[in-house]
């Protein structure tokens, strides 16, 4: 809702206020061509604003005088507010522009009966009271509304207005703290994991920005057609720095991860693997024997006197387990060089010093582009300035136009 200190300048021809000047003998010694009455002794018109809360008649508006010219011509200077309901985007907070319009119109007359036309071809702005927000764009338009609830055209000025609102206050107060603590969480990457810190550094940055949400709040206007700037600017930060705790820990438990629980599982398996391959072996060893008692009653015979049986027997078993080892030992080499790199301490400092370089980049080139969120939505005026019907009097070469209506025919 738009609440407006206006100036009205109204005139109109009203025929039951023409006379004579050389009749009036009682104006002897003054001025016989000009009256002045108020607003309780002649007839004025009944303007109020038609998309505001409704006609708000003030006493002190009846005190301004009406001057009557003999012609006819009749002129009313006022001050009053007036209140209009406008359509709030916040989509672009806190670099938004807001588009009001004010519909003056009469209440009782319509189209047929009473015509209104502009004074000036300009809005006129004496003064205003420096603020969140500045006019920076004003028009003006004769039209007729249909009214139906009386089933009327009602003759309609509107004024529609361009309020753009003063974005330092938030950027200076609000975006640029917000950021600066929130560039802490990039250096949480630099610091050495084994100095205990970079948890407790994340953390600290994270409430920081949780209370400073809390106060965002309170100047965010509060509505559910969109999201602003500002609120996604926030959030979009608030994760950053939320991942970049997540990421911490992770690098945390990667360098001080317990080396001796992967020792002890690798080896394990394929203990368990080579009990099996020994039971098998030895099973395929007993065969052996067998085959070779069977024989031995026959290569007895045919071997020479000196020949030990036994030490024979012995060495082709020597010969077999070594075969076999050599077969385990190839078979597990892959197997054997993963379980040095699992278990090596410097290889596990290596990758969390790693993953702390990638992510230090990848957020230097992430809070950066969060800033282009505030870029985007700097929300451009969309009326062009040629259809700027504004004269800001406070500027020293402004000149006051004259009205358009001079007089009555």
């Amino acid at each position: 809702m738009i609440t407006l200190n206006v100036n009205f300048e109204m005139s109109w021809c009203d025929d039951l206020l023409k006379w004579n000047t050389t009749d009036q003998t009682c104006l002897r010694g003054r001025n016989r061509t000009q009256i002045f009455f108020t607003a309780d002794e002649i007839w004025t018109p009944d303007i109020v604003a038609s998309n505001g809360p409704g006609k708000t008649w003030k006493r002190s508006k009846s005190l301004y005088p009406i001057l009557a010219i003999c012609t006819g011509y009749v002129k009313w200077s006022y001050q009053d507010k007036v209140v209009s309901f406008c359509k709030i985007i916040v989509t672009y907070f806190p670099f938004d522009r807001q588009y009001c319009s004010i519909d003056l119109q009469s209440t009782i007359y319509d189209s047929s009966e009473f015509k209104l036309r502009t004074l000036y071809n300009v809005v006129r702005l004496y003064k205003f009271i420096t603020t969140e927000w500045e006019i920076s764009h004003a028009t003006i338009e004769e039209i007729d509304l249909y009214n139906p609830h009386y089933a009327r055209n009602f003759s309609t000025i509107r004024i529609n207005i361009e309020l753009e609102r003063r974005s330092r206050f938030y950027v200076i107060k609000i975006i640029c703290p917000f950021s600066i603590i929130a560039i802490l969480a990039l250096f949480s990457f630099c610091l050495p994991t084994d100095s205990g810190e970079k948890i407790a550094m994340c953390i600290s940055i994270l409430l920081s920005l949780t209370i400073y949400i809390q106060i965002i709040s309170d100047y965010v206007p509060k509505t559910e057609r969109g999201i602003c700037a500002l609120t996604l600017y926030s959030n979009l930060i608030f994760l950053l720095v939320f991942l970049s705790c997540v990421f911490n820990i992770s690098t945390v438990f990667i360098y001080y991860h317990e080396i001796y629980t992967i020792r002890n599982r690798i080896p394990q398996r394929h203990d368990q693997q080579l009990l099996i391959d020994v039971h098998q072996s030895l099973i395929e060893l007993n065969k052996q024997r067998w085959t070779f008692l069977r024989r031995r009653l026959n290569l007895q015979q045919h071997l020479p006197e000196q020949t030990d049986i036994d030490a024979t027997k012995i060495l082709y078993d020597i010969r077999y387990i070594r075969e076999l080892l050599a077969n385990l030992h190839q078979r597990q080499q892959p197997n054997h060089i993963l379980i040095q790199f699992l278990s090596s301490q410097r290889s596990f400092k290596q990758l969390s010093l790693l993953i702390d370089r990638i992510l230090f980049f990848i957020y230097l080139l992430s809070i950066p582009l969060c800033f282009l969120i505030l870029y985007i939505y700097n929300n451009p005026s969309r009326l062009p300035s040629s259809t700027n019907q504004l004269r800001d009097l406070r500027q020293t070469e402004a000149v006051d136009p004259l009205p358009l209506i001079r007089g009555c025919p």
